[in-house]
């Protein structure tokens, strides 16, 4: 069966909104009130699992049951492939953000992934949230402040001089200063 143009539009339209989404959710929700979850991200993990899991299980969950609501009931029809972008952002989130850039599947293989040059950017985005704490908070269209990537200059030219320096210091006590995080 051929999905119609109007699933189809749909279903890409919530895959587009889920970015800046995400950049809410992240800004606002997990370096807010739920840094008790997501400050375990932050930090190097100890297990296969982390506190900041149980965002995709909750977001899953919704996800879930708004098909659920669309597929009951014929009014809320348009829930199905509203649900099916958000999925499919998810999945896509899932690749780059746990497989590609921490590594968090199988660790051989998903390094080679991980140097994908596509994918570089989004990881040396990602490397700049970890060290100093703040921007970006997209995943998939990171948009880096010029006063970022400043910050990120000068502490590296710091480091290379073997000087220490405040610029390079995490912007709040949750931040760590890898990206790569174990994977036993």
């Amino acid at each position: 069966m051929i999905p119609s143009l109007r699933t189809v539009l749909v279903t890409m339209a919530a895959f587009l909104a889920m970015e800046p989404m995400t950049y809410v959710l992240h800004r606002f929700v997990m370096h807010g009130p739920g840094l008790v979850w997501h400050r375990s991200h932050h930090a190097r993990r100890t297990g296969r699992l982390e506190r900041n899991d149980w965002y995709p299980v909750v977001f899953a969950s919704t996800t879930i049951t708004l098909m659920l609501l669309g597929a009951l009931v014929p009014a809320l029809r348009v829930l199905l492939p509203f649900g099916a972008g958000i999925t499919l952002y998810g999945m896509t989130y899932l690749f780059v953000h746990d497989v590609c850039i921490h590594h968090r599947a199988v660790p051989r293989l998903t390094r080679r992934i991980g140097g994908a040059r596509p994918l570089e950017h989004l990881a040396s985005a990602h490397a700049l949230h970890h060290r100093f704490g703040g921007e970006p908070y997209g995943m998939l269209l990171p948009v880096i402040p010029a006063r970022l990537r400043a910050r990120a200059a000068r502490a590296e030219e710091s480091r290379e001089d073997g000087r220490p320096t405040a610029s390079a210091a995490p912007a709040t006590s949750s931040s760590s200063t890898s990206t790569s995080t174990s994977s036993s």
